[in-house]
């Protein structure tokens, strides 16, 4: 994947994509400022976290902490559907593995005949409240 297209997927996160700082409503410049970098910050762990899903090796503590793993852990029998098709398919703690689990909460049918999820999905999951 080249430079530019990260690049773009890093602005289209910072944007509408996710996190929508054009909606913010703060007029500081120091303020503006300090949450462009709060936003930066959690931009890239999303993209690193998107980009990990194709691969199956990668570790999930890259991303996630400890307790964050562990919550996933507890909830992940229950996002799993009814027949195997709808099963994790991903080595447990991995980025594959956490992105199927976080993608389930935002409603993605977790299906591999469907397409991987985007990260507006992603981001759907962590706001979720299930």
């Amino acid at each position: 994947m080249g430079w530019r297209w990260r690049i773009e997927q890093l602005f289209a996160t910072l944007k509408q994509g996710g996190l929508n700082l054009e909606a913010t409503q703060l007029e500081s410049g120091k303020a503006i400022q300090r949450l462009c970098l709060l936003a930066l910050s959690a931009a890239v762990r999303v993209l690193q976290w998107h980009q990990g899903q194709q691969d199956r090796t990668q570790d999930a503590s890259l991303v996630f902490s400890e307790a964050q793993q562990e919550c996933l852990s507890q909830i992940a029998p229950t996002l799993n559907g009814r027949t195997v098709k709808q099963h994790n398919p991903h080595p447990p703690l991995t980025l594959a593995c956490t992105t199927w689990l976080i993608a389930r909460l935002g409603g993605w049918s977790g299906l591999a005949r469907q397409r991987p999820p985007e990260i507006s999905t992603l981001f759907h999951g962590l706001r979720s409240n299930n």
